[in-house]
């Protein structure tokens, strides 16, 4: 077999890096030691930052995220018997 990148760890990264290749023209294989089964099979994470989000739209590959997923906008801090939110679209800037 012959290719232009080797991937190790067929993980988030590691398939996400290959999405991009592929996006480029770039030929790669990812090595894993898992079964493919398995690491599709996986839980991944529940909050995605806004860049990995545009990689992944970058990537073709965002579909079910678009489907399945929610804008996280904020979150909830509780200490004791007070709660209290915080507004992260208030407090943080939007970089273009």
């Amino acid at each position: 077999m012959k290719t232009q990148v080797a991937i190790i760890g067929g993980g988030p990264s590691g398939l996400l890096l290959a999405q991009l290749l592929q996006a480029r023209g770039i030929d790669s294989v990812v090595l894993e030691h898992k079964t493919r089964d398995y690491v599709l099979g996986r839980i991944r994470a529940g909050v995605l930052e806004q860049g990995l989000v545009g990689l992944m739209e970058e990537a073709g590959c965002a579909d079910r995220l678009h489907a399945e997923g929610y804008a996280h906008e904020g979150t909830l801090i509780s200490y004791g018997d007070e709660m209290f939110r915080i507004d992260f679209a208030k407090h943080t800037v939007t970089v273009p």
